[in-house]
């Protein structure tokens, strides 16, 4: 398994924690989300397999959050 940190801009609170970790855990190819609202975190454990750019599209969708970090 592998560990990556994307920052996301816009969390506040722990509703929008739990949010966040709902979204990456329902991601195919997460195994596990741990949001840190006070520096701006997900941390994400994976495999080889993740839609990166279905992840950001899935936090980003409601307008709230920003992820500056996608991974390539």
């Amino acid at each position: 398994m592998k560990t990556t940190m994307l920052t996301i801009t816009g969390m506040h609170c722990a509703s929008c924690k739990t949010l966040l970790e709902d979204i990456g855990a329902d991601t195919k190819g997460v195994s596990a989300a741990v949001a840190d609202v006070e520096e701006g975190t997900l941390t994400v454990t994976h495999g080889d397999t993740v839609d990166w750019s279905a992840l950001a599209e899935e936090i980003e969708a409601d307008g709230i959050y920003r992820v500056t970090n996608i991974p390539k």
